[in-house]
């Protein structure tokens, strides 16, 4: 299956593209989006790049239009002109001639840390052709605001940068010459020979229309955290309106800083809970960015007013602040717990990460310092079935989880899985976080088969539906499958009360297939029959003919609770007696006095289907048209006494091969007179089986299709 290329959209306003599309993380902080040059044509969104520049999706800037973007790249010079005359300050600095189609988007944010970081790919149309020449098109990302101080508007910096070289990021300084780790060629076999013959790759051809583009390159810049900064991102061309450029920021990778989690957890516990003498807890900060792994991240914190350990009194005292090194993710402080002898009951440290920044909301969590309790066990036992595998846990009442288990078989699981043929001890040392040690036994005893039990007779009842009760033996929680008149329905788990009471669906017989207690196979027994309450005879008389309506039904005897609903699924005067039936499926609906529904079906079917019975028409089989005043004519003849013939629309002949002898159309038949006389075209036709088609319609508007087939006989 051939690759999606790069496709573009035109459907968000700048605002949106920053906010929602460009800006990572939770934190929308920026204001005063605007947008520069052509935002209609040349700013937009970018989808299905990852197999083409190693950027999914994003915002797309271009110096034409952003519907050029799309593969196959069938030009050597791919280009929409929009011929405007640009004038910017900073793209200015560093353009070789004048400038046209300038395109950007500029906004301020607010930085929560103290680098800002974003992914972005330079494309353009004039690779490799116009390399080192003056018509370089530009780019840049110029940031200004406090700290930085720089040689364009506003004291920015262009933070579109060489990360090896710290050059601008241009035509001239990325390409098939210089820095060729960093650029991908995409070139046309034709400017492929103009450029020294750089060779021909085909990888990219069908889905970017660009001739030469960079790796994904990263744009990284020192800030001050929660200080307003202005960034501008723009493109122009140089030197004239062709051959477009184009710009690609990934989304969600404007990083407006590092923040930070913390969590709090004690070694070796399933909780944050700490003991005195016994186990101390931790503090784990961790970035959430790899971005700048390479440098250290000071992090300052407070301890929460709300907390109830007292620093240095409850725990050894801790600093403020600490610092995750360089090249580290995370950072832990050890939270050392004082034994004060005191019973005071849980204590709360709340440690808070508090960003100046508004739109951040402060990181908390809660470490618990508590006085350890001794562990304690009790004896416990099962009864479990002969020579079958069984599960025992000890029962545990108190003590400082997580639990170490050492069984007299060797096993070091907090489950023992065996199986017995007699009564039997097991035990178990118990050791707890703090390590405080226990025994304790759990004796097994040897159980009778456990049994299911389902007897009786039950009246069915679709809309109150009570259930049949299955006495079960042995231990909770039971499991049985079970069948309606021999059909296997689903299995029933985790049965916890005795009686069960089986659901009863549908009339039938109902049986246990299976069941097991909580440790054995068991034993089902018995059955019970499900029978509906009602007593329903009846008289069916069914129609003559498929296509009479003398049909007739007849309720006889009904024996329920006294009915209070007697339906059919057709109108009728008389609920127990339908007559003038047609063929056809009739439902009989009953619901008595303890809502109880009782439903059946007639399906009548006609006592005859043969045309020469039910059709008031004469069809012969053969015919000799020789002239002797008998049998000279085929045609269809109605029958004495019957329902009339309207007319008959269509009256056809053909041969065996298919093909038409004869058509007679609309016409009133005579017996003896109206038909096929034997000729086509007015010449005889040969002794032969012939076939006929004919559509008729009767005086009550009703209408018919015949066919068959008919022996010429010379």
């Amino acid at each position: 299956m051939a690759q999606e290329g790069i496709r573009s959209e035109n459907d968000l306003g700048v605002r949106e593209l920053i906010r929602d599309v460009f800006i990572k993380g939770s934190c929308r902080n920026v204001s005063n989006v605007t947008p520069i040059g052509n935002d209609s044509i040349s700013i937009g969104q970018f989808f299905n790049g990852e197999s083409t520049i190693n950027i999914n999706d994003g915002i797309l800037l271009t110096t034409g239009s952003i519907d050029l973007v799309s593969g196959p790249n069938q030009s050597d010079e791919g280009s929409v002109s929009l011929g405007v005359l640009s004038e910017d300050p900073d793209l200015e600095l560093i353009a070789t001639d004048d400038l046209y189609d300038a395109t950007g988007i500029e906004f301020d944010f607010v930085p929560i840390g103290s680098r800002v970081t974003f992914r972005y790919v330079f494309a353009s149309e004039e690779y490799c052709e116009f390399v080192n020449t003056e018509f370089n098109d530009v780019f840049g990302f110029f940031v200004s605001g406090p700290g930085i101080n720089g040689t364009f508007s506003n004291n920015a910096i262009n933070v579109a940068k060489l990360p090896e070289t710290g050059e601008d990021v241009s035509i001239n300084t990325v390409n098939h010459l210089e820095n060729v780790n960093s650029f991908i060629n995409n070139v046309t076999n034709i400017d492929a020979q103009r450029c020294d013959d750089i060779g021909f790759n085909d990888d990219f051809q069908e889905l970017i229309e660009f001739d030469g583009f960079t790796v994904t390159l990263l744009a990284s810049f020192r800030v001050i955290p929660c200080e307003t900064y202005h960034m501008r991102l723009i493109i122009g061309d140089v030197g004239d309106d062709r051959l477009d450029s184009a710009v690609f920021l990934e989304t969600n990778s404007f990083d407006l800083g590092e923040g930070i989690d913390i969590r709090a957890e004690v070694p070796g516990s399933i909780d944050n809970v700490s003991y005195e003498n016994c186990v101390d807890g931790q503090f784990v900060f961790t970035r959430n960015s790899f971005d700048n792994l390479n440098e250290d991240l000071p992090v300052d914190f407070i301890i929460s007013p709300q907390s109830e350990a007292i620093n240095g009194v409850d725990y050894e005292m801790i600093p403020s602040s600490i610092t995750i090194p360089a090249g580290e993710l995370t950072y832990t402080l050890p939270i050392k717990v004082i034994d004060d002898t005191i019973a005071e009951g849980p204590e709360s440290i709340k440690l808070e990460l508090v960003y100046d920044c508004d739109c951040i909301d402060p990181v908390l969590t809660e470490l618990i310092i508590d006085e350890a309790t001794e562990l304690e066990v009790s004896n416990s036992g099962v009864s479990v079935c002969a020579n079958e595998e069984f599960r025992i846990s000890p029962q545990i009442d108190a003590g400082i989880p997580p639990f170490r288990f050492l069984w007299d078989t060797g096993l070091q699981m907090d489950t023992l899985q065996a199986s017995v043929t007699e009564a039997t001890q097991f035990s178990v040392t118990i050791t707890d976080l703090c390590n405080s040690v226990a025994d304790a036994e759990v004796n097994v005893a040897i159980q009778s088969t456990p049994t299911a039990t389902l007897t009786g007779n039950f009246d069915f009842c679709e809309t109150v539906m009570t259930g049949i009760p299955v006495q079960l033996g042995g231990n909770a929680p039971w499991q049985l499958t079970y069948s309606i008149n021999g059909i296997e329905q689903e299995v029933i788990r985790n049965i916890q009360t005795n009686p069960f009471l089986l659901d009863t669906p549908s009339i039938g017989t109902y049986t246990i297939s299976s069941f097991s207690d909580a440790f054995c196979e068991g034993m089902a027994m018995g059955s019970a029959e499900v029978v509906s309450q009602f007593n329903v005879r009846s008289v069916v008389t069914p129609p003559t003919c498929f296509n009479t309506n003398d049909g007739s039904i007849e309720i006889t005897q009904l024996d329920a609770a006294t009915p209070v609903s007697i339906e059919w699924n057709i109108e009728s005067d008389n609920e127990r007696f339908l007559i003038n039936l047609e063929s056809g499926v009739y439902t009989l609906n009953i619901i008595d006095a303890n809502g109880c529904l009782f439903q059946e079906s007639f399906d009548l079917s006609a006592v005859s289907d043969d045309l020469n019975t039910c059709i008031p028409v004469y069809i012969p089989n053969s015919f000799s048209p020789n002239n002797d005043g008998i049998n000279d004519v085929f045609g269809i003849f109605l029958e004495p006494g019957q329902r009339l013939i309207r007319d008959i629309s269509t009256f056809q002949i053909f041969d065996r091969w298919g093909s038409l002898v004869y058509e007679l159309n609309n016409f009133i038949p005579e017996n003896g007179v109206t038909g096929w006389d034997g000729l086509k075209n007015g010449k005889p036709v040969n002794a032969d089986v012939y076939m006929y088609r004919a559509v008729v319609s009767f005086t009550d508007a009703s209408t018919l299709l015949l066919h068959g087939d008919v022996s010429l006989i010379r």
